[in-house]
């Protein structure tokens, strides 16, 4: 689980549904990580079958205020930095990548992701998914029955900004229209109506 130890409800809310399928989750606090950071981040993704990157509303308020105080500069830098380095071992890993909004729109670039779930405080949506991992079952292989099984529709989606064009899987198709939110990895909206 990559997050923000200040988002804590979004992620005790993760925590809870990973306790109740029985998944032990790496909570890895970009303020306390245990030297050598990097060490423990690599060998703890090497033991993972997917990585979930938490986008609470203190993740997202401390990008915004980044640019107005220097301590939160220096601080967003650092937290960014452990982002790109987790999700590029993940992509190295071949692991899924999911981004999970706590219901806020995500307002910093991921570099590769194939789950978006902008709306992710469903807690019977979120333990059913990661129930998933727990059947060991690769979610890029099961996707009309999983969508059927979740009672959610999900649809393979190829971002439409010509100078990004990430294709994933977005998870809040069926959320009421209409409705738009950002691309997590060029920020540019996807709209549907």
């Amino acid at each position: 689980m990559s997050h923000t130890k200040l988002d804590k409800e979004f992620c005790d809310l993760f925590d809870s549904a990973c306790a109740r399928v029985g998944i032990k989750a790496f909570r890895s606090e970009f303020e306390t990580i245990s030297l050598p950071s990097w060490k423990t981040i690599r060998d703890q993704m090497n033991r993972s079958s997917a990585m979930f990157l938490l986008v609470g509303k203190e993740l997202v308020k401390m990008q915004d205020k980044s640019s107005k105080d220097a301590k939160t500069a220096r601080d967003w830098k650092y937290t960014q930095n452990w982002i790109a380095y987790e999700i590029g071992l993940a992509c190295q890993r071949d692991i899924d990548v999911w981004v999970l909004c706590e219901d806020i729109p995500i307002n910093f670039p991921v570099p590769y992701f194939n789950h978006y779930q902008p709306f992710a405080t469903d807690r019977d949506w979120l333990r059913r998914v990661l129930e998933m991992y727990v059947e060991g079952i690769r979610f890029s292989l099961v996707m009309a029955t999983l969508s059927q099984d979740l009672k959610f529709k999900v649809m393979w989606l190829s971002c439409p900004n010509d100078q990004c064009k990430i294709q994933f899987y977005f998870w809040a198709y069926h959320h009421p229209r209409p409705f738009a939110v950002p691309c997590p990895q060029c920020l540019k909206p996807l709209e549907f109506g």
